[in-house]
């Protein structure tokens, strides 16, 4: 570990950024080199007589900047130099893969601080035990007030007695679907939709149907012409930064989806996991078909992943139904992460802990810009995934494979797809997952060289 112990008495601005600054600044004088171990927080912030918090604020925004890495349980290092499109620490550890594959934000060591914060708040909280032990199963009451606190902020006004709290979205679209359809119902989609949908939708033997989109999502003519088709029982859509092509569908086109649905009594399966990442998101569609929607929110991409808290926002006639379908799956949705969600919303630390992901997607999407310039590609300034759409020759899975052998992980349009119909040559890469802006860049100059023909086109084993 390198005895580092910087002077930031004269440096401007929060003590945690000029932890940064010094950080930056002893790496240009080569005071600091690849591969240096810094100190430990502790270590570091007795040295410099502040607290633990600022230190590990200060190492995560140069971690941020892409001058450190930490790794668990070994401490946090100077991120080694460029070599041939990759990157090598000197402590031994290589660190050449990077995983665009998923789309999640990256959780900084700041988050990781206000975690333990809370903890220790709850560890002296009288009532701490009762944490332990079986809830109700929708959540308690403090619980759902803060799910209608959250889905207000998404401009969703909601009765906290139509929130139930779910184990993340991806239950609480097991809970819709479990609870309100059966194997054969027809469910319809976007043509391109999140793959867990598509999961889901395999395991309670239900049928998809793809919709017709542009740039601003699934088109109403579309939609009304399958209502008239087909006996469908629900619409599942994703209206803001949509999974995979980012669009983000305007309030006018989703007035237009939900008249079509009340109309033909189709319900209305809004999943909103991005909606904190758009500073100025357009109303939810479940606003204008409140009665005919059921509406999901949740922590695992604008907040921390593993919480695994979901906010399901129901009509009032379906509440004890869905209620059911959640204790019939998990019983209840874990009273720990549950509590803790339910603070960090009360307490305005999701407000905080979400500009800070807004910022890294604007600066993650500047370098994109920077990375793709000759390429196509579709997302949006606060997006974490771009859609990518592929220059002749390639085709999607090809790439992916391609990709993967280089040491990059994408996803392939093939699964997002529902139907058969042409697939697009495309791929959803996941901009916020890698660990620092200088994974990303590496990352993506990887992909520009296969682009750019420089690694030929191979054919996908299956």
């Amino acid at each position: 570990m390198t005895i580092w112990a910087p002077d930031i008495t004269n440096r401007e601005g929060p003590l945690y950024r000029a932890i940064a600054d010094a950080i930056a600044g002893a790496l240009e004088v080569g005071e600091l080199k690849p591969g240096d171990g810094l100190p430990t927080h502790r270590a570091l912030a007795r040295d410099l007589g502040v607290t633990v918090g600022t230190v590990s604020r200060g190492y995560a925004e140069a971690e941020r900047r892409g001058l450190v890495v930490g790794e668990v349980g070994r401490g946090t290092f100077v991120r080694g130099e460029e070599v041939g499109g990759l990157q090598a620490f000197e402590t031994g550890v290589e660190d050449v893969a990077v995983d665009m594959g998923l789309n999640f934000p990256f959780v900084s060591a700041e988050e990781g601080q206000i975690l333990a914060d809370t903890l220790r708040a709850l560890a002296n909280r009288p009532d701490h035990t009762e944490l332990l032990t079986y809830q109700r199963h929708s959540g308690s009451a403090f619980q759902r007030e803060a799910g209608a606190r959250l889905v207000g902020r998404l401009g969703l006004s909601a009765d906290s007695s139509r929130v139930l709290v779910t184990a993340g979205a991806q239950h609480a679209l097991n809970v819709i679907f479990g609870t309100l359809t059966r194997p054969g119902d027809v469910v319809l989609t976007e043509s391109l939709t999140y793959p867990g949908m598509k999961s889901l939708a395999q395991m309670l033997g239900l049928g998809l149907r793809g919709l017709t989109m542009d740039e601003q999502g699934v088109v109403p003519e579309a939609f009304e012409r399958a209502c008239q088709a087909e006996d469908a029982r629900a619409l599942y859509l994703i209206p803001t930064l949509q999974n995979p092509t980012c669009s983000v569908m305007p309030e006018r086109r989703r007035r237009e989806i939900a008249e079509v649905a009340d109309r033909f009594g189709i319900l209305i399966v809004e999943d909103d996991v991005h909606g904190l990442l758009v500073e100025e998101a357009p109303t939810p569609v479940a606003a204008f078909a409140p009665e005919n929607s059921c509406y999901v929110a949740s922590t695992g991409k604008s907040i921390a992943p593993a919480l695994r808290v979901g906010y399901l926002v129901a009509p009032e006639r379906l509440v004890d139904r869905l209620d059911a379908g959640v204790r019939t799956t998990t019983w209840m949705a874990s009273p720990l992460t549950a509590e803790i969600a339910a603070l960090w919303i009360t307490q305005g630390t999701v407000e905080r802990i979400v500009r800070g992901k807004r910022a890294l997607a604007r600066e993650r999407q500047q370098i994109v810009r920077e990375g793709l310039a000759s390429f196509e590609y579709v997302s949006h300034p606060e997006a974490i995934h771009v859609w990518l759409r592929l220059p002749e020759p390639w085709r999607s899975a090809d790439f992916v494979e391609q990709a993967r052998q280089r040491g990059v992980q994408v996803t392939g349009a093939e699964s997002f797809a529902v139907g058969r119909e042409a697939i697009p040559h495309a791929v959803r890469l996941g901009i916020a997952a890698p660990r620092s802006h200088a994974a990303l860049r590496r990352g993506l100059a990887i992909l520009r060289e296969i682009l750019e023909g420089r690694s030929e086109p191979c054919c996908a084993v299956v």
